[in-house]
């Protein structure tokens, strides 16, 4: 999906600048278009462009991922109302931009379904496929909305009284449209059978509407249709294998076996989007003696948001690969530029000797003393203080899974790389949450899908037998480990930064818990009504009777 589905020239009829979603769309005298073939194609290039704004650019991860009990705020990332929910309010801009964000992809969806049933095609398959594609869009932002916001203004077409008066419905409306939908275009066979080609990444095939689809059963509490339609995507015809190694995963190489459906970005920039989350999770090293920023060495951090030790903690840092292979503790030295002169007992080879240290554990005070010669060193202490606040939000252990080696230049903000909506991972996980979760529990099954996806992380690389056998053994678990807590902790492992942290609290009942134990920046502040999100103000404002729609309790 590089070239032809990010965007086309004719995408931009589709652009929006009004405030509120219920100032109406205005499309002047181009409004004919959209009952014509290519019309109704740019309403879908524009919702697939939409989408690649959630995952790239947006304050979507600020929203999922933040004010949470695995990710605290970093030194960039100034809104203390999401993250640490202090002061959090209808007049909240980051809310607002996702709020208008969904419903204006809601409202083209809308006008493209209102038309597309009337519309000649070339191609009537081609229209369907089409249409399918759009539906699986609709539902998600529909589960974003009611994930957000709970019950909202579910909106079922381009009616100007309907929106105008943007009465609510029920979360359980919007499951209802939700999984309708993407049944529709699964039992109904709307699209083909198969997994699209790579010169395609990025579109919606029938294995990505079935992995979406057994994520809402799980959201539904449908645990047996869940098991169903992950097993569909996991043993199914498509080819879908989980990556071996972590590292070749998380490569910047775009695509792989594991990744379902992916948000592509091009390099083209002439239709280049802005894309940053790359940078969230890292740290800016630049003012260290010794080492720099470098494309092909070490990352450029945008120090948005910081590990809590609760997150730290929940590894095991001796044997598990997906703290040791996807998070940055050492930076080598890599800057001749630098004054040195601190640290008289490093060799100071390129490459080689360690330049920065950062230290999940409390050092020793005769570590200290044999470090402080050497490098730049920060332990857990350095880091964090004694309630886990961080000291300077500016130095952190990073995480780096999406990270990118292929950008124009060290410093440079442009990125290509493709995120993950859903990957082969989370199906383990849905299926095994749901095996857990069901009314006869098969907790057998359970741990055997947690333990498809931990085969890649266990730490095999000394060269004692004893030593891999012992971190074999401490990765691995049975049926009696597996409860709820566990799945919301390994979720946390797998799918740390994937845009659905806050989700997952949530639909667990475990958001106000999570966050008092483990987030010390919001836990002061935390109330039981954050866990919907404000209706923005702007909305109200362009309503004329705003309490058809009404603010969320304690907003």
């Amino acid at each position: 999906m590089k070239k032809k589905y990010i965007l086309l020239s004719i995408a931009a009829l589709c652009g929006l600048s009004s405030c509120s979603f219920l100032d109406e769309e205005s499309y002047g005298s181009t409004t004919d278009i959209f009952n014509e073939e290519n019309g109704l194609k740019a309403f879908v290039y524009q919702s697939y462009t939409k989408i690649n704004n959630l995952y790239g650019e947006s304050p979507f991860p600020l929203m999922t991922e933040l004010g949470t009990d695995i990710f605290l705020r970093g030194k960039n990332q100034g809104d203390t109302g999401l993250c640490d929910y202090y002061g959090l309010d209808a007049n909240n801009g980051n809310v607002e931009w996702l709020w208008n964000h969904c419903y204006k992809a809601l409202a083209n969806i809308n006008m493209f379904m209102e038309s597309i049933d009337d519309t000649p095609f070339e191609d009537e398959s081609e229209k369907q496929r089409y249409k399918a594609e759009m539906m699986v869009m609709r539902s998600m932002f529909l589960w974003i909305i009611t994930e957000t916001w709970g019950d909202s203004y579910l909106p079922m077409s381009t009616g100007e009284t309907e929106g105008s008066e943007a009465r609510r419905s029920t979360r359980e409306d919007f499951y209802r449209e939700i999984i309708g939908g993407l049944e529709q275009v699964v039992n109904g066979g709307m699209l083909p059978d198969e997994r699209i080609s790579d010169s395609e990444a990025g579109r919606i095939d029938m294995p990505a509407a079935k992995a979406f689809l057994a994520r809402m059963y799980l959201y539904h509490e449908q645990f047996d249709d869940a098991i169903r339609m992950a097993s569909e995507v996991i043993d199914g015809p498509y080819g879908f294998e989980l990556t071996p190694s972590l590292k070749d995963l998380w490569a910047d190489d775009q695509t792989n076996d594991e990744f379902i459906w992916t948000t592509n970005f091009t390099n083209d920039e002439s239709y280049a989007q802005n894309n940053f989350y790359w940078q969230w999770y890292a740290m800016y090293i630049d003012r260290f003696p010794g080492v720099q920023t470098m494309l092909e060495w070490t990352g450029y951090g945008g120090c948005q948001a910081i590990p809590s030790l609760y997150y730290i903690d929940n590894f095991n840092r001796e044997a598990d690969l997906r703290w040791i292979d996807l998070h940055q503790t050492v930076w080598y030295y890599n800057d001749p530029a630098d004054d040195r002169s601190k640290f008289p007992d490093n060799q100071w080879r390129e490459y080689v000797d360690t330049a920065l240290f950062c230290c999940p554990d409390v050092l020793s005070e005769a570590q200290r003393q044999r470090m402080k010669t050497c490098y730049t060193f920060f332990d857990r202490n350095d880091m964090y203080d004694a309630s886990g606040i961080p000291q300077d939000r500016w130095t952190f252990i990073g995480m780096t899974k999406f990270y990118d080696h292929t950008r124009p230049g060290n410093m440079s903000t442009l990125s290509d790389r493709s995120y993950p909506v859903m990957r082969l991972a989370e199906l383990y996980l849905i299926r095994a949450e749901a095996n857990i979760r069901k009314e006869s529990p098969d907790l057998q099954a359970a741990a055997d899908d947690i333990m498809a996806i931990r085969e890649r992380a266990i730490r095999q690389d000394s060269s004692d037998p004893a030593q891999n056998e012992e971190w074999r053994r401490e990765m691995t678990v049975t049926a009696e480990d597996m409860t709820v807590d566990f799945i919301l902790e390994e979720r946390a492992r797998e799918l740390a930064g994937e845009w659905q942290r806050r989700f997952d609290l949530k639909r667990l009942g475990k958001l106000e818990e999570r966050v008092k134990l483990y987030n010390p920046d919001a836990a002061p502040y935390y109330q039981s009504y954050h866990e919907l999100r404000p209706i923005p103000q702007s909305q109200f404002d362009g309503m004329p009777d705003w309490t058809t729609l009404g603010q969320n309790p304690g907003y």
